[in-house]
This record gives C-alpha cells, sequence and structure tokens, in this order.
C-alpha cells in the first residue's frame, strides 16, 4: 500500500491517496487461482491495477492468472512513458499485451494445458484511467458515495441482463452465473473492452468474481463508504466470512452467493481529500 500527502498554501489540504490490494483462498477452494496487484512506476505517479481469475482447474487456473499478471507488471515497468501519458496509444498498447498473453496461454492449451483466465487491468496516468476487461472480473468507481461499474461482463448472464431477461441483482443467483462467454487464453483470438474515464472519481476499485458473487453492489458501496482504512482487508473479509464461516457445501459453491464460495481479490486505488 502507497501513501502520499500533499499540501497547498494558506489552508493545509491534506491529499491521501491509497493503493492497495489483497487476496484470499476462500472457504472451499483448496488453491488460489487469482492473481492481483497494484504499482506505481517509479519515475512517475502512473499507477497500474490488475486482478485475474484463473480458469481451468486449480494448478492450471494458477499458471495462467499469474502469468498474466506477471507478465503485465514487467510490460508497465518497461514499456515508454510516453506511451502511458497519451490515452490513444495506450488503448492501443493495452490490446497488444492482452492479445500477447491470450495468444502464449492459448499455445499452452494447444499443448494440453487447460489454462484461461479472466483479465481486468486499469491504467490511472495523469488525465483519464484506461480500463480493459475479458471475462467477469470487474471494475467499479465510486463518486458521491454513488458504486458504478465502469466494465460490462463477459457471461453468460450478462448477456440476460442485456437482453432484459434478468434484473442486475438477479445474475449472482441464475445457475449460470459461472459460465463465462469469454477468457484469455481459450480461443485463438479475444476482443478485450477498453473504456476510458474521467479521473474525478473517489475511487476505483477491481474485483474478481469472489467478491461480487458474494456481496451485492449495495453491500459493497456500504463497506466502501464505512471503512477509508484497511479498505481491501475489510472487503475481503465481508466477502470470504460474512456474518458465518460454515463452508459452503462441495458442488453448490457456483449457484449460491454465499460468503468464502470462491477465491477473492480487490485491487484499489482511493483518494481522501480533507482541510486540516
Amino acid at each position: 500500500m502507497f501513501s502520499f500527502l500533499k499540501q497547498t498554501k494558506g489552508k493545509k489540504r491534506v491529499k491521501e491517496e491509497i493503493l492497495d490490494f489483497k487476496t484470499d483462498v476462500g472457504l472451499v477452494r483448496k488453491n488460489n487461482e487469482d492473481s492481483v496487484i497494484t504499482i506505481m512506476r517509479e519515475d512517475t505517479n502512473i499507477k497500474l491495477l490488475a486482478v485475474a481469475d484463473g480458469v481451468g482447474g486449480a494448478d492450471d487456473g494458477e499458471v495462467a492468472s499469474n502469468f498474466a499478471i506477471n507478465t503485465l507488471i514487467d510490460w508497465f515497468n518497461n514499456i515508454e512513458l510516453n506511451s502511458l501519458r497519451n490515452t490513444n496509444k495506450l488503448k492501443r498498447e493495452l490490446k497488444d499485451i492482452v492479445l500477447f498473453i491470450n495468444n502464449y496461454l492459448y499455445m499452452l492449451m494447444s499443448n494440453h494445458f487447460n489454462c484461461s483466465t479472466t483479465l481486468t487491468i486499469a491504467i490511472v496516468n495523469e488525465k483519464n484511467t484506461i480500463v480493459a476487461n475479458v471475462g467477469d472480473s470487474r471494475a467499479y468507481i465510486t463518486k458521491n458515495s454513488k458504486l458504478t461499474q465502469v466494465t460490462r461482463d463477459d457471461s453468460l448472464v450478462w448477456y440476460y441482463y442485456e437482453q432484459g431477461q434478468l434484473k442486475k441483482n438477479q445474475m449472482r443467483f441464475h445457475k449460470d452465473s459461472n459460465l463465462i462467454t469469454q477468457s484469455i487464453g481459450s480461443c485463438p483470438y479475444v476482443t478485450p473492452t477498453i473504456t476510458v474515464i474521467d479521473n474525478d472519481y473517489d475511487g476505483l476499485f477491481l474485483f474478481t468474481d469472489g467478491i461480487t458473487d458474494c456481496l451485492s453492489e449495495k453491500e459493497l458501496a456500504k463497506i466502501i463508504m464505512q471503512n477509508k482504512d484497511n479498505l481491501a482487508n475489510e472487503i475481503i473479509n465481508h466477502a470470504v466470512y460474512g456474518s458465518s464461516k460454515e463452508r459452503v457445501p462441495l458442488g453448490k459453491e457456483f449457484h449460491k452467493p454465499m460468503n468464502g464460495k470462491d477465491n477473492a481479490s480487490v485491487a484499489l486505488y482511493f483518494k481522501n481529500e480533507q482541510y486540516v
């Protein structure tokens, strides 16, 4: 976690920026197939947040998500700063790195490995936040005490939602809630959704579905608004443990939004300003 303090002349304005992440294996899985990172370039204040949820079984899912995140870290630390600062260039660069990760994992799939992953990436530069998404991990922002999803899910239940067949708060209860329509490494070509948003939000949050399947958006918003300290830890604790530490019955975890049914990960960037 990183915190930075800046002051203005006259009135003292304290600006705190929190960059943090946390992951938990949950109460059912034996392995954690999630990978997550938040980092800031040493030579600038540009930030990278990313979450990946491995698909295809414990060992291979871990391979896919770890490869995606480690490749992103290396790419982020070595890409030219001009590309990170230019939104249009960055959109192209993000698409290229997602396709590179996809091609490598698809090659492993063709060699009898069963590994693919969701991937949600956010880069915060001086002007904008650029988000790239494949799969059903999600990015949200908070602004004026409101939580808003800025990605769309590549999933069957999201299709039902867009067609008006489901309300959004019904998606996590549906029997097909675990079926995704696109993931990194499962086919020779993927189409990441690239979204550009202004930096006028209070908080940016990336979640794997171990968070969003177990907590409603109303519950998430309440947790975020009530907890500024150790926020990543608070979100994980609510998603994994909730009010009970009972394990979900094996075989039932996909169809019930119960605490701890899956690996759970969060990456966040939170801004807090006050005058003292």
